[in-house]
């Protein structure tokens, strides 16, 4: 996997075995802003689950099905950002993040996800990412619409979460797009 700094302090890298105890306090610290909308959240009950996510992310990484990279502020890991799914066949991706709520409000996932997108069209050279987020999850809809992903509409009753179902609002970026905005950044 690789590591790529991203500004003097703030770093994408791998997750290793040794991140667990971390990765976990980090999600415990964190489940009152994270559980509304992520529900994995709720079987992330110990070291032994970050371990498990862990590991599990190296095998789909080496299978060349996902991405998964932890995100990194003066040594401290702040958040986690990767490609759920890559579809080889159709060079696309589909990118998930979340921040750890002490990491909130200072732009991360945007510089984050700037990096992986590049990473995905220049690199791996895929033609489209997408971003799917709840409806209601005003921060996390911010991230794409900040970077000039377009809406491409709205999925209905897309994932049960805690208080029910979520619709999703479906978010694209093509290779030639993200060519146009790059300079921008």
């Amino acid at each position: 996997m690789f590591g790529l700094p991203l500004k003097e302090s703030v770093m994408l890298k791998p997750l290793r075995s040794g991140h667990a105890r971390e990765l976990f306090e980090l999600i415990e610290s964190s489940r009152h802003t994270l559980r509304p909308w992520m529900p994995w959240t709720q079987q992330m009950q110990g070291v032994a689950e970050a371990e498990e996510f862990i590991a599990n992310a190296a095998r789909l990484y080496a299978d060349n099905d996902a991405i998964t990279a932890g995100l990194w502020e003066y040594d401290r890991l702040a958040g986690v950002i990767g490609f759920h799914e890559i579809n080889w066949s159709s060079r696309s991706a589909q990118i998930g993040y979340w921040l750890g709520a002490s990491f909130e409000g200072r732009g991360l996932i945007s510089l984050a996800a700037r990096a992986f997108i590049d990473y995905a069209f220049v690199e791996l050279d895929l033609n489209r990412i997408e971003i799917r987020c709840a409806t209601s999850n005003r921060r996390s809809r911010a991230v794409p619409e900040r970077l000039g992903f377009l809406l491409e509409g709205m999925l209905r009753q897309a994932e049960k979460l805690e208080d029910g179902y979520a619709d999703h609002a479906v978010y694209g970026m093509l290779a030639e797009e993200w060519s146009a905005k790059r300079p921008l950044f």
